[in-house]
């Protein structure tokens, strides 16, 4: 599989399944990503062997 998305969603829905999103405390701004999709975004990086996050962003 060598398409960053469907990988990203796949992975992403695995772990919506099993993890629990609990609230997290008062934070100054609101971000962008939560954090697992940042979480999911690492994993797919790994998986699809990119190295560096600047070619995530290309």
């Amino acid at each position: 599989m060598n398409n960053l998305g469907a990988n990203y969603g796949r992975i992403l829905e695995v772990l919506r399944k099993i993890s629990s999103e609990t609230l997290l405390s008062y934070q100054r701004y609101v971000s962008r990503m939560k954090d697992l999709e940042v979480v999911s975004l690492a994993l797919t990086a790994e998986y699809m062997g990119i190295d560096s996050e600047n070619h995530l962003f290309r």
